[in-house]
């Protein structure tokens, strides 16, 4: 079917000044924005296509139990690891996480160990714990609540972070026995990998409950609302 020809307008004919609802009829999806700042609207309203969020995760409400009540592992796992230095995964996440509230939480620091040569001559790094873990004050949560709300998918993916080495930092919070953990990098980006099990499931790994796959900002942060981390 052809379109028809629209009727010419008229002097005072609203249609003329393009304000009238047979002109704004007329407008195509793609040009909403113009269509409502004719009108003197805000275009806050078109929607977006920013990330979409996970799914709210289950409470499994057993895994602290079942680390006979140690809420960090002796050894950070790491899964993938596409460098092949021990890194982890380096891809950045496509969603943002659903996270259960922290009731309470733990604060465990891991140094780097030298664990083997890569064949081209690099370290392959692993991450053990240093010390013991350090709860973290009950006047505290709200703040970390807060930061961990404000995880956000990188912007830029290509870019480049510093290649100082430091700890790592794993902050678990424990919500009615269920155990989540935010490991962060204390060195380069600050970047942020999530598991839903810390002495499990390897961080920003797929098929998590809630927690994401990939990397995710916002590290500093969390580092900054509990007072730890090198520039604490």
């Amino acid at each position: 079917m052809h379109p028809t020809e629209p009727p010419r307008s008229t002097p005072g004919d609203p249609r003329r000044s393009g304000h009238g609802p047979a002109r704004l009829a007329a407008l195509s999806l793609g040009t909403v924005p113009v269509a409502l700042a004719l009108l003197g609207l805000p275009a806050c309203g078109v929607v977006g296509s920013g990330p979409s969020t996970a799914e709210e995760p289950r409470i499994h409400s057993g895994e602290l139990e079942a680390a006979s009540g140690r809420p960090c592992p002796d050894e950070l796992p790491i899964g993938e690891d596409p460098s092949g230095h021990g890194f982890g995964i380096d891809e950045a996440a496509d969603e943002l996480p659903s996270l259960l509230d922290p009731r309470r939480a733990w604060v465990c620091r891991y140094d780097s160990v030298d664990i083997a040569s890569t064949t081209s001559g690099g370290t392959e790094y692993g991450w053990r714990l240093e010390g013991r873990p350090a709860p973290v004050d009950d006047g505290l949560l709200d703040g970390l609540q807060d930061a961990l709300a404000d995880l956000s998918v990188p912007d830029d993916r290509d870019r480049a972070c510093p290649t100082d080495l430091g700890p790592r930092w794993m902050v678990v919070h424990d919500h009615d026995g269920d155990l989540t953990a935010a490991i962060v990098d204390d060195y380069g980006c600050r970047s942020v990998r999530l598991t839903d099990d810390p002495h499990s499931t390897p961080p920003a790994a797929d098929d998590q409950e809630g927690t994401v796959a990939g990397v995710l900002d916002g590290g500093q942060a969390i580092l900054d609302a509990l007072g730890v981390g090198r520039a604490s």
